[in-house]
């Protein structure tokens, strides 16, 4: 599987996930025997999995970690899931552009999507763009053009 997740290593220590098909239909909890990371992959074997064919059955389902499972956020890594709802500012102007709707992984990092409206604005999630946090709204310093470009794009 392809994490997209701030922090992999959560499905390597966590024992229990569940499978979520592209239609919404969940698996009820499955136990993980053993987990390891294979370069940017997390390589699960999970109860009830015990052949290629049953494993095939699982292509393109999402593997989900229990919100409560979690450990605390560490330093100042950020935690996309608690980041929904939160209001974006930009640091030059004070603007308050929208909040954060949603996010995905572009394959390098996470992108937030911040909606106000019908204006949508996609933004990396990256120390150099974010500079600030907090459980009300997130700071960020956009390089130049950065927002224009959302605009441009008619979102």
């Amino acid at each position: 599987m392809v994490p997209f997740s701030d922090f992999p290593e959560h499905f390597i220590s966590q024992s229990r996930f569940a499978l979520a098909a592209e239609d919404g239909r969940m698996t009820g909890l499955l136990r993980s025997e053993r987990a390891r990371a294979q370069g940017k992959l997390i390589i699960l074997k999970l109860e009830t999995i015990d052949t290629r064919d049953e494993a095939e059955l699982t292509i393109g389902m999402g593997v989900l970690l229990y919100r409560d499972d979690l450990p605390d956020s560490a330093g100042d890594r950020l935690d996309s899931q608690r980041l929904q709802g939160l209001a974006v500012r930009v640091k030059a102007t004070a603007e308050i552009l929208g909040s954060i709707e949603s996010f995905f992984s572009n394959g390098a990092h996470l992108i937030i999507v911040v909606r106000d409206g019908r204006q949508e604005y996609l933004i990396p999630l990256v120390d150099d763009i974010v500079v600030g946090c907090d459980d009300r709204e997130m700071i960020i310093d956009p390089p130049p053009g950065l927002l224009e470009i959302n605009k441009a794009a008619g979102r």
